[in-house]
Parts: C-alpha cells; sequence; structure tokens
C-alpha cells in the first residue's frame, strides 16, 4: 500500500490539548527472511483500528513490572516489523521525532499503549514509534548475519522507511531526531555515528541511555551453542519463551554482585560496529546530529534493587567491601572525598549509596563525560537532568519514571506502581514541561 494511500486512511482522529491529532497504526516496515536472519525492507499495513492491535515481538514480561505495571497486552508475533505514526491533521514539513524503546533488549514495543503518540504530536511534531527485535530473537545466532547487530539492522530498515515517506505523513524528512529511552538510547546512540545514517539524521535525544558493553562474537556463539544443544534440532523451531529461558540459564547461576543489575541479552559486536562506540571523546567527533539532548533520572538503578532484599538490606560494611574496591572513576561524585570513596561518610544510607554507585556506572557517567566532550568539541548539547520522585518507596527518581510524563498519557500508567499516588495536577505540570522541551529541542 502506497503511502498516499496510508495517509488518506489515518487508523484514528482524535484532538489532544486542542489539536487534531492523526494516527496511522501498524505499518510495515520490513520483512523477516529467516529467524536470525537479516531482514528485508517492505511496505503493508496491518488492518488496526487500535494501538493495542498491533502486534509487538515475542517477549517474556518486563522484569520492570513491579515499577511499571505491565502496559497493553498487544498480541505477539516474529512479524513484528511494524511502526506507529502520530501528526497533527494538515501537518506540513514539521520535525520528526522518531522514538526507539527501551527494555533491558528483552522487552517493550513501539504499540504499547505506553508510547502512543498523540500528546507529543500535538505539540507539533511528526511522532514515529518502532519494533525491533528483542531477545533471544535479536542476540542469538551468527554476528555476521548483518553488519550491525539484528535489531539495530531493523531499526536501519525502519529510519530508511521514514526517510523515505514521512513527507506523506506531514514530516520533515530533513529533521528527524533519533529519541532512545534506555537501551533504545543505546541504538539511538549507535544510529547516529554510523556513516551509513549520514544526512539522515538532524538531531538525537539519548534518555537513560543504556551503555554497557556489548557482547562479543564468541559470547554469542557460545551462548547460541548452549541453546542449540539444549534443544537439539528443534531449536530453530521452538517457541520463543524456551529460547528465552535457556538462553538466559547463565544469567540464572551469576552470583549477585551489589550495585550491579545485568542483562541476559546484549547487542553483539558485529563487523559493522563502531568499537569506539562508548568512548566519549571519540563519539563527539563522529556523531553527525546537529544536536545532542541527553536526560538521566537522578537514581537510575533503584528500580533494579528496590524489591530485591540483597540490595535493598545491604549493611553498610557490605556496601564498603563491595564499593571500596571500585576505581574512583566509576564512582559518582557524591560517594567520593578527594577521590576516594567515602561511605557512611556519604551521608547515604547504604541501599542509597549501593544505587547511586549503580546508577552513575550504568546510565549517567557516559551520558555526562559525552556532553562535556561534545561542548569540548563546539557541538550543541542539552542537558537536562530528571529528578521527580516517585511515590513508590525506595524507587525515588528512578528508571523509566520519566516515561509517562514524557508521552503524556496518564491513563495507559494506571496500573503502574511507581505513579501511585501521582496526582493528575502534579503529572500535567511536568509532563508539559518535558513534552515542551522535546518540542523546542527538534525544533517545532
Amino acid at each position: 500500500m502506497t503511502a498516499t494511500l496510508l495517509i488518506n486512511a489515518p487508523s484514528r482522529r482524535c484532538r489532544a490539548d486542542g489539536v487534531e491529532v492523526q494516527a496511522w497504526y501498524g505499518l510495515r516496515y520490513a520483512q523477516g527472511t529467516h529467524r536470525f536472519k537479516a531482514a528485508q525492507a517492505a511496505t503493508g499495513r496491518v488492518a488496526a483500528t487500535s494501538l493495542g492491535q498491533v502486534p509487538l515481538f515475542p517477549q517474556r514480561p518486563s522484569r520492570l513490572a513491579a515499577v511499571m505495571g505491565a502496559g497493553s497486552a498487544n498480541p505477539q508475533s516474529e512479524d513484528a516489523y511494524f511502526l506507529n505514526v502520530w501528526a497533527p491533521a494538515q501537518a506540513q514539513g514539521l520535525p520528526v521525532v522518531f522514538f526507539i524503546h527501551g527494555g533491558a533488549w528483552m522487552s517493550g514495543g513501539a504499540s504499547l499503549d505506553w508510547y502512543d503518540g498523540t500528546r507529543l504530536a500535538a505539540q507539533g511534531v511528526v511522532v514515529v514509534n518502532v519494533n525491533y527485535r528483542l531477545g533471544a530473537l535479536g542476540h542469538l545466532g551468527d554476528a555476521q548475519a548483518d553488519d550491525l547487530p539484528l535489531p539495530a539492522a531493523d531499526l536501519f530498515l525502519a529510519l530508511q522507511w521514514v526517510k523515505d515517506r514521512i513527507h506523506a505523513f506531514g514530516g520533515d524528512p530533513d529533521m528527524i531526531t533519533l529519541m532512545g529511552q534506555s537501551a533504545g538510547g543505546w541504538y539511538a546512540h549507535l544510529l547516529s555515528v554510523l556513516e551509513s545514517t549520514r544526512g539522515w539524521i538532524d538531531r538525537v535525544a539519548l534518555l537513560s541511555m543504556g551503555t554497557r558493553t556489548p557482547w562479543t562474537s564468541e559470547q554469542q556463539r557460545k551462548t547460541t551453542e548452549r541453546v542449540r544443544q539444549s534443544l537439539g534440532d528443534q531449536w530453530l523451531m521452538a517457541d520463543v519463551d524456551t529460547l528465552m529461558q535457556h538462553g538466559m540459564l547463565a544469567l540464572d547461576k551469576e552470583p549477585p554482585r551489589l550495585a550491579h543489575a545485568p542483562s541476559a541479552f546484549l547487542p553483539v559486536a558485529s563487523a559493522g560496529m563502531p568499537p569506539d562506540l562508548l568512548n566519549p571523546d571519540w563519539a563527539a567527533q563522529t556523531c553527525h546530529a546537529q544536536a545532542v539532548y541527553l536526560r538521566c533520572t537522578a537514581q537510575e538503578s533503584s528500580v533494579f534493587f528496590f524489591d530485591v532484599p540483597f540490595h535493598r538490606q545491604a549493611t553498610q560494611e557490605q556496601v564498603d567491601q563491595a564499593l571500596g574496591v571500585w576505581p574512583a572513576e566509576d564512582l559518582p561524585a557524591n560517594l567520593l572525598r578527594n577521590g576516594v570513596y567515602q561511605g557512611a561518610e556519604s551521608g547515604l544510607t547504604p541501599y542509597q549509596q549501593v544505587v547511586a554507585a549503580s546508577s552513575w556506572l550504568q546510565f549517567q557517567r557516559f551520558p555526562t563525560q559525552y556532553a562535556a566532550s561534545l561542548k569540548a568539541a563546539g557541538r550543541a548539547v542539552v542537558w537536562s537532568g530528571f529528578t521527580e520522585q516517585s511515590p513508590l518507596d525506595a524507587v525515588f527518581s528512578g528508571h523509566c519514571f520519566d516515561l509517562p510524563f514524557q508521552f503524556g498519557n496518564f491513563l495507559a500508567w494506571q496500573d503502574a506502581p511507581m505513579m501511585q499516588g501521582v496526582t493528575q495536577e502534579r503529572f500535567e505540570c511536568v509532563s508539559q514541561d518535558l513534552r515542551g522541551g522535546i518540542a523546542r529541542f527538534v525544533g517545532a
């Protein structure tokens, strides 16, 4: 189906914040060729009248459900190469926000009602949310199946689809901002430094960017081989839940470490992956976006630890033993005095020290250093810290707590424990600030 036909038949029309917004659900950007192989560009459309009818890639429940809730119950399919578009009615030449969701490389999807782009589009932008492969489907197999990790190759095809077609939805293909959160921030950062996307990206916004070092091809090979041996000849046909369970066996056996939140799957260092991706000086010189927006929450890692006694109930002695051997550069400033770990003298409880150390190392250090490197290189950079506190005990301003406010979808988060007690008045105040901030950044 052509983009002209699509724009004449939006899936939904509504008014949001006084603006008429149109939405197109389930637009196909690629077609899978074979499990664990690169997809190919394609077009088409799901016959969906609601966002919840658009499939997501197969996944297990999010490990952050105790904080975020379950989200919408979309169908799941290995053929979920879909994106969704929102735009003000009669839009012409508007900046585009291409949102890449997070989920620890294992869960999430563009069609969750959490990420409905209606209210963000009402700020005067065209919003695109995109699915990409997750978990076992995105990370097992052969590192050389594509020049990029398979999820990144999916996103490349989606970005190409947007570059070629977004004008038909009222977007300016020369004003595309990649906005990625958590694992999605990792991919947005990757896409912003690839030579193959030069000229496709105007700006990039990295929200609570995941900063994990990718798997080596050997790590991927060993994990894939373990799954293959466990499942025998059926491994290529096994359901994804079974693949996930067998792929996560090593994680289940890994002894817990204070201030560390492990991930079962990570992107693979494929042939086209820049080896200096997480070197802030290199990235500042190589990023071809015109401007970079960076945001972290104040206590990112709290959501991984607040309900885990090992972390939550750690004693000062245990925390001293764990953090006392960390290099100073791996610790945040509020845990250091004259370059030395200060433990209880920081004024933080043992649990708060665990959260602060992990938040810095796993989320905040790279963006902080990247911002400094960008400024030193004369590049345009916007830093936006998020400090709003969740009413949920010990979550503070945790990872993902900014998401409901960023999209303005109060009702979609009604089952989220982290939102219980947030008044709609306060929600609207914070949400307007975040939505307006992104709109101003992208040029609306």
